[in-house]
């Protein structure tokens, strides 16, 4: 956006709050409209203009920069889910797929999301989602969910935010500083995708041989594993039902 595209918008923003004494002040209009185009030089003149037509309709004070790059934020990224409507997803799939959830979380979730559920561990997750029913605190899922994911959220949410030019600076000054402990943290992420990786491509043999067992033809064909069984194999059973409906010899939920 150009200091002239700036100059236009806050002038629509001074229309729109006329009572705003800081505006009577020509000077400070015009302090507005320089801080404007450099904070939001990295952006689109009709995203900025988005941004401020949504505020205006929203809100009874005029906007400050962190409001309307939020407001961008969610306009450029909506793959960056709020922590509520995160928890929505994760209750969802936990009800969807039950204890044995054999799909990828990556393809399953906004990747955010799915780190965060991921670093939690879909097993301690759905323990907490049925536990109580066995007399454990309710609630204690989304608790831990939540206390992974809002931190991670506001710092993708931070960064996300702030200005393309000014990431990239600070970005050259964390590097030229001795490594905190960041590169670590990408080291133990790696060394987890490739286990990922290994341990697909072994469950992947794994079907791959049941099926040359069971019928080398349906193999070749490309059938599924339960067309060849007729059934879900051992120990890959999906529970499909809600926790309250799994009940012990003495017919009480656990």
């Amino acid at each position: 956006m150009t200091k002239k595209d700036a100059a236009q918008l806050v002038a629509i923003v001074v229309t729109a709050y006329p009572n705003y004494d800081k505006f009577r002040d020509a000077d400070s209009v015009k302090a507005t409209v320089s801080l404007w185009a450099m904070m939001f030089e990295d952006v689109d003149a009709p995203l900025v203009a988005l941004a401020v037509k949504k505020h205006i309709a929203t809100s009874k004070w005029p906007p400050s920069v962190a409001e309307l790059r939020e407001i961008l934020l969610e306009i450029a990224h909506p793959d960056l889910i709020a922590p509520d409507q995160a928890w929505l997803a994760v209750s969802d799939l936990l009800y969807s797929e039950g204890e044995f959830n054999h799909g990828d979380l990556k393809q399953q979730l906004p990747p955010l999301v799915a780190r965060a559920v991921e670093s939690i561990g879909w097993s301690n997750l759905w323990e907490m989602h049925r536990g109580h029913w066995g007399g454990s605190k309710p609630g204690m899922d989304r608790v831990a969910f939540m206390q992974q994911y809002t931190p991670m959220y506001e710092r993708e949410k931070a960064r996300d935010m702030t200005p393309g030019e000014l990431t990239t600076q600070i970005d050259a000054v964390a590097a030229s500083l001795p490594d905190k402990g960041q590169k670590k943290l990408a080291d133990r992420e790696s060394d987890r995708r490739k286990r990922e990786q290994y341990y697909a491509a072994l469950s992947g043999w794994n079907r791959r041989e049941a099926l040359a067992a069971a019928d080398p033809l349906a193999l070749e064909a490309g059938k599924e594993t339960a067309e060849v069984f007729g059934q879900s194999p051992p120990g890959h059973i999906r529970a499909h039902t809600s926790p309250h409906s799994r009940r012990n010899s003495r017919g009480r939920a656990y």
